[in-house]
């Protein structure tokens, strides 16, 4: 007998399909989210080699001398000669080769222990020239190459790497004179490099510093300039990191400022008894070829957003160097903890400017002119009045002294009044400063305007500006 159909027959079969695809789903959508990752990774590392490659060869074409670091991942029969002499010479076959040239070849600077490695300084003579005639023009680092089949004992080096030197804008060298040699600030010609020293000091950095240097006398002033450069053995090139500049004749050091282990780069721009130093900190940077940058400490902008933190920062830029250490030192104690980093250098660097005006305030001068000066430097406006009322017959050497100021004594001035307006000290070398540059009636119109005077410091002020008069 023939069995009926019955719709129940296919529920079993239509239930195994539905299980199947259930089950099929998630992994097709797993491998369709993999594959798409998987095409999408290999089009950025496609695009990313593209790039590299269009990079490598935009330098080997433009700039050669820049791609000297991938010989350190070829082998030898692939070296890329760059420019570079292929063949491996010795010193003495260097020096003669850029004899040729009508270059000098100079002392030899060991980059290593082992003299693996040399810098050697390339120089010319300069033309029109009477005296101090060589100017570095080029430095090179050579490494010593391993010869087998070279019977010679000499040994021998190739080029690794160069760095071309360019000289110093007069303009740049005179910068911190501006003030006083208004002249030369559009003076804009090279003035050469001539020396080449190694960087006093250690730092924690891997790698060789050293400085070049050139010399300019100006009016009293010896000024040292030059260039600071770095070797980095990891790469294996040149780095020019930055240009300086010291109207008192100081070279660069390493010197522990800050409260971290690293040494920092300090050049002193100081004139007279008017600190100026420059505090730079090695810093890390992500680029293959630059790794680390000397980045400087600036009192600009303030690292904590706290107005009298801002205030204090705004005093040293005035010049009130110990009186700003004083209020930092204050906020640190306050605060119960350690300043961020960025604080605590910009503290540092107001602390080793203090340490100098201390330091000179300190001291006896034989000069009363100077005496006074070494006070207000150091914001000492009481003992600086105190010098100048008790020496009235050298009043007119404090009066020229005054007069000669270019604002710098000024500004401390204004910047003391805005947190201490009522000091009379402060009010009185005010009006001095602006009776010697302007005349007594503006010192008076000055006194005037502050917002609040007493009688007997009015008074005071007045006999002193008489006093003055007199002499001037």
């Amino acid at each position: 007998m023939a069995r009926r159909y019955s719709p129940e027959d296919n529920q079993p079969t239509v239930g195994l399909i539905k299980g199947v695809s259930s089950e099929s789903q998630p992994r097709t959508k797993k491998r369709m989210k993999l594959s798409s990752m998987i095409a999408i990774a290999i089009l950025l590392t496609g695009a990313g080699l593209v790039l590299s490659a269009t990079w490598i060869g935009v330098l080997l074409i433009f700039h050669p001398e820049q791609a000297g670091w991938l010989n350190n991942f070829l082998p030898q029969w692939a070296q890329l000669p760059l420019g570079y002499s292929e063949r491996p010479q010795t010193i003495r076959q260097i020096r003669d080769s850029l004899s040729q040239k009508q270059q000098i070849a100079g002392d030899t600077i060991a980059l290593d222990d082992a003299e693996n490695s040399l810098l050697l300084p390339v120089l010319r003579l300069r033309p029109n020239c009477q005296s101090n005639c060589q100017e570095i023009v080029e430095l090179r680092v050579y490494q010593l190459e391993e010869l087998k089949y070279q019977a010679q004992p000499e040994k021998f080096y190739r080029l690794t790497d160069n760095l071309p030197i360019v000289g110093t804008e007069e303009s740049f060298a005179l910068a911190p004179l501006v003030d006083t040699t208004s002249e030369n600030q559009d003076i804009s010609h090279s003035l050469p490099l001539t020396e080449i020293q190694s960087l006093e000091g250690e730092t924690s950095t891997p790698g060789f510093w050293v400085y070049l240097r050139g010399q300019r006398q100006q009016g009293t002033h010896a000024i040292a300039y030059g260039q600071v450069i770095y070797y980095n053995p990891e790469r294996a090139n040149l780095q020019q990191m930055l240009s300086w500049t010291s109207p008192n004749g100081q070279l660069p050091k390493w010197q522990q400022v800050t409260g971290d282990s690293a040494k920092e780069l300090v050049i002193d721009q100081t004139i007279g008894l008017e600190p100026q130093l420059q505090v730079y900190q090695i810093k890390a940077i992500r680029l293959y070829l630059k790794p680390i940058q000397l980045e400087a400490i600036n009192l600009q902008p303030a690292a904590i957003k706290d107005q009298a933190y801002q205030d204090a920062l705004i005093a040293a830029r005035s010049g009130l160097w110990t009186p700003a250490l004083e209020k930092l030192q204050l906020i640190k104690k306050q605060r119960r903890k350690s300043l961020p980093a960025t604080a605590q250098a910009q503290l540092d660097l107001i602390r080793l400017h203090s340490q100098l005006t201390k330091t000179q305030a300190d001291k006896t001068w034989a000069s009363p002119s100077q005496q006074v000066l070494a006070d207000l430097i150091d914001g000492r406006w009481e003992k600086a009045l105190q010098v100048f009322q008790e020496s009235p017959q050298n009043a007119q050497e404090i009066a020229t002294l005054l007069k000669a100021d270019k604002g710098r004594l000024w500004k401390r001035v204004l910047a003391a009044l805005k947190t201490n307006p009522n000091q009379p000290e402060i009010q009185t070398w005010g009006a001095l400063i602006l009776a010697v540059q302007q005349g007594e009636e503006q010192a008076n119109t000055w006194l005037q305007q502050q917002p609040t005077m007493k009688t007997a410091t009015l008074n005071n002020i007045q006999s002193l500006l008489k006093q003055l008069s007199a002499e001037s």
